[in-house]
C-alpha cells in the first residue's frame, strides 16, 4: 500500500524526510552495536532486542494490541507475523555473526524483496512483474559479488556458509511477516493492500487498528523470546556489561527506527520512505569497516551498489498510466 504524500509536485515535507533518513541510520547500527558486547550468542542479541523492544511496541499500541488480538479477522495474521519475526529476529543476528556486518546486512535486506514478491506469486497468484524480475537479478547479482569478495578476504568456510544461509532465512521471514501484516490490515480495514511490501509495519499506522496489529505482532513474538533468553540465555544476562548494547538495540534501532519510519511515512509517502531507507546497508557497510575492521575492497563495495540499485529500481513508483 502507498501513503500518498500529497499533491503532484509538491515537495515531501523535511521533517518526515528527515525521520526516515534517522530510522535507516539506526537500523543501520545494529550489526555494529553487537561488536561491543564480545561472546554474545546471537539467539541472544535477538531475543533479547526484540523481546523488549516488542514488549514496548506493544504497551505503546494500547488497547489496539488488545483487539488486534481479540478480533478472529486479524489474530491469525498477528500470530503469522508473529512466528516469521521470532524466526527472524534470531536467524538476522546469526547472519551478523557468522557472515560479518557488512555481507549480512546486504544480504538480509537485499533478499527480502525477492522472497516477498515470490510469496505473493505462491499465495495471491500475482504474476511477478518485468520491473521485479530486473531488479531481482540486479540484486542477486550483486549479493554474489559481495558473497565472493568476502570470500577473497579470510571470510570463506562454514561459518560463511552458515552466515549467508540465516542472512537468507531473515529475507525470507522478514518477507512472511511484512506479508502477513499487510494481509492483516486489509482485514481489518478492507483497504488494497501490498502483501509483502517493505515497512509494512510502518505503513499500518496510518490505518485504522494498524497500530494495533503491528503491536499485536511484536508483543506475541516477544513471549517466545524472552522464554528462550531467560532459559538459554541467563549467563548473559548476568553481564551487567552486556546491557548497553541489550537497551541500545531494543530501544534505538527497534521501538525508535520503527516509530521514525512510521512517522516519516505519514508525510513523504511509501517509494519515497523506502528509497530513503536503502541507506540502511550502506551504513551497516562503512560502519563495518571503519568500526568492526572488516575489508571489503572495490568488489565488495561494487557490490552492495548493485543490491542498493536493485532495491531501487523496485522502490521506484511505475509510470501513470493516462
Amino acid at each position: 500500500m502507498t501513503v500518498s504524500a500529497g499533491p503532484r509536485g509538491t515537495p515531501a515535507p523535511v521533517g518526515g524526510l528527515a525521520a526516515v533518513v534517522v530510522a535507516a541510520a539506526v537500523w543501520g547500527t545494529t550489526g555494529t552495536a553487537t561488536h561491543f558486547a564480545p561472546g554474545v550468542p546471537a539467539f541472544v542479541f535477538g531475543a533479547v532486542t526484540f523481546g523488549i523492544g516488542g514488549l514496548v511496541l506493544a504497551a505503546v499500541a494500547g488497547r489496539g494490541t488488545v483487539r488486534a488480538v481479540a478480533e478472529r479477522r486479524t489474530r491469525g495474521w498477528a500470530l503469522l507475523g508473529a512466528a516469521a519475526l521470532v524466526v527472524y529476529a534470531v536467524a538476522f543476528y546469526a547472519a551478523l555473526a557468522d557472515a560479518g556486518v557488512s555481507l549480512g546486512t546486504t544480504i538480509a535486506i537485499g533478499s527480502s524483496p525477492v522472497f516477498a514478491g515470490l510469496v505473493e506469486w505462491v499465495s495471491d497468484r500475482r504474476p511477478v512483474t518485468s520491473r521485479w524480475v530486473v531488479a531481482t537479478l540486479v540484486s542477486v547479482a550483486g549479493m554474489v559479488v559481495v558473497t565472493l569478495a568476502r570470500s577473497e578476504h579470510g571470510g570463506g568456510g562454514g561459518a560463511l556458509a552458515l552466515g549467508i544461509a540465516s542472512a537468507l532465512l531473515a529475507g525470507l521471514t522478514y518477507a512472511l511477516y511484512s506479508w502477513a501484516v499487510a494481509r492483516g490490515l486489509h482485514a481489518a480495514a478492507g483497504t488494497v493492500s501490498e502483501p509483502g511490501g517493505p515497512g509494512a509495519e510502518a505503513v499500518a499506522a496510518g490505518l485504522p487498528n494498524g497500530r494495533g496489529l503491528v503491536g499485536a505482532v511484536f508483543g506475541l513474538a516477544a513471549v517466545p523470546l524472552v522464554v528462550l533468553v531467560f532459559v538459554a540465555g541467563a549467563p548473559f544476562l548476568g553481564d551487567a556489561g552486556n546491557w548497553p548494547v541489550f537497551l541500545y538495540l531494543a530501544v534505538v534501532p527497534t521501538v525508535l527506527g520503527h516509530s521514525l519510519y512510521a512517522v516519516g511515512l505519514r508525510s513523504v509517502g511509501a517509494s519515497v520512505a523506502t528509497l530513503v531507507s536503502l541507506l540502511e546497508p550502506v551504513i551497516a557497510a562503512v560502519l563495518a569497516v571503519l568500526v568492526v575492521g572488516e575489508h571489503l575492497g572495490a568488489a565488495g563495495w561494487g557490490g552492495i551498489t548493485l543490491v542498493v540499485v536493485g532495491l531501487a529500481v523496485l522502490a521506484l513508483p511505475g509510470r501513470r498510466r493516462r
